[in-house]
């Protein structure tokens, strides 16, 4: 449940700032002595034009060069708001200079179907999202999932931090009828079991100056569980309550093919639940991750990431997938309540069309996992893929990929539409 259903909100939240293309910088007139005093926005529909100044009202009364024309071309970039962004400039004096950026808006509104086949099956649903609500860059989603053994509705709203102190949030509520399969490094299914679930959970979100931020949440679960197998407690039913707390960070940079960034997380859970006689009463859980993306050329950029999952007396809905070791080698139905890893790798943009990018990727990956029987695994193998990215709503509407996982020798593939992965 929970690897489902967080799986889709974290799409969600990342759908606006995934990757914007058309840009273009209108000749600028520029000279040391010339002081912005002024930035208009032209061609705004949906969002609101205070919303928007306030991301850029540190450039008033900076001196006009490339630099911070440069910056300012990343600011309005990582809102993710805009197709394409010209930005010219006029001087009513020698001293002052007032800049012009016309905008066409990307389109935020969308009922959305997505699908994926893979190795490990079919998946298909729909939801409805809005990534600028009100234009003021909330969003929110509502929407479901079905495959063979799964059938899950969700719905989840956001609202960003603002500079000025004021601290925003994220609320989520989903619910699942699902059959969970467990498998091993081997590809193997080692337990089977029903279940029933509702999930809830409400964050705060604070800035910590420019690239910081500071989250604290709860959380709870409903689990009605059905063991198939006779594993006593992991996977009884449970009510689990949980309190997070993580400290984030994200700088990043435009170039006009790619963005740049660098981000890193660390996030700790403690939670305690109804099994009273049980060991898993007072869950933990440690977390951390790192993302590194830098062009090496315009075009090409190499791409890395690294993260880490370390679970303390914890009920199997608490479980991480393979998202936990940041790789894609192993199976989609694998869970472990302590894993690691990372990958590394090159994307190449092959062409940029007006409707969008197409490029292909290809890294390598490692990763250190408990198995069910918690014995420890190392293993590795490469990946690599193809991926269709749509300019007109910064939403991947194609992607085929392809692992081999040299250690066990068996290789997954998947191809999904208006899916990430």
């Amino acid at each position: 449940m929970k690897k489902m259903s967080k799986y889709l909100f974290l799409i969600f939240l990342i759908l606006n700032n995934f990757f914007s293309y058309a840009s273009d910088i209108n000749k600028i007139t520029n000279s040391e002595n010339q002081l912005i005093t002024e930035i208009n926005f032209i061609g705004l529909k949906k969002t609101q034009d205070f919303y928007i100044k306030s991301k850029v009202k540190e450039y008033i009364g900076q001196k006009l060069d490339e630099e911070l024309i440069h910056n300012l071309e990343t600011t309005l970039q990582l809102e993710g708001l805009f197709d394409e962004i010209k930005i010219s400039s006029k001087s009513p004096s020698e001293e002052q200079v007032i800049l012009n950026i016309n905008v066409k808006e990307k389109i935020t509104f969308l009922p959305l179907p997505f699908a994926m086949y893979s190795s490990s099956g079919f998946i298909a649903g729909g939801i409805v999202m809005d990534t600028n609500a009100f234009g003021i860059k909330d969003m929110f989603m509502v929407g479901g999932m079905y495959s063979n053994s799964i059938k899950m509705g969700m719905a989840s709203y956001s609202k960003a931090p603002k500079k000025n102190g004021k601290p925003g949030f994220s609320a989520f509520i989903a619910t699942s009828k699902n059959n969970p399969e467990l498998k091993n490094t081997e590809d193997e299914t080692i337990l089977e079991y029903e279940n029933l679930s509702f999930e809830s959970s409400i964050a705060v979100i604070q800035n910590l100056g420019r690239n910081h931020t500071f989250a604290m949440g709860l959380e709870f679960k409903n689990i009605n569980a059905s063991d198939k197998n006779g594993y006593s407690d992991l996977i009884d039913s449970a009510k689990i309550g949980l309190i997070n707390v993580s400290f984030g960070y994200s700088k990043s940079d435009w170039n006009g093919w790619f963005m740049s960034s660098v981000s890193s997380r660390i996030k700790g859970e403690f939670g305690l639940t109804d099994l009273k006689e049980s060991d898993l009463k007072y869950p933990q859980i440690y977390s951390a991750e790192l993302s590194i993306q830098k062009p090496i050329v315009p075009r090409l950029r190499f791409y890395g990431s690294a993260s880490i999952h370390y679970g303390i007396d914890n009920h199997i809905s608490l479980y991480s997938g393979k998202s936990g070791a940041a790789v894609n080698i192993l199976p989609s139905e694998f869970s472990s309540q302590r894993l690691g890893g990372g990958n590394s790798g090159f994307e190449i943009a092959l062409v940029k069309m007006g409707f969008g990018l197409l490029s292909i990727y290809g890294d390598y990956q490692i990763a250190y996992v408990q198995e069910f029987d918690k014995e420890y695994e190392f293993i590795h193998g490469p990946n690599s893929g193809v991926r269709l990215y749509l300019s007109k709503i910064a939403f991947p509407a194609l992607a085929m990929g392809l692992s081999y996982n040299v250690t066990k020798k068996y290789s997954q593939f998947a191809i999904a539409m208006g899916m990430s992965f």
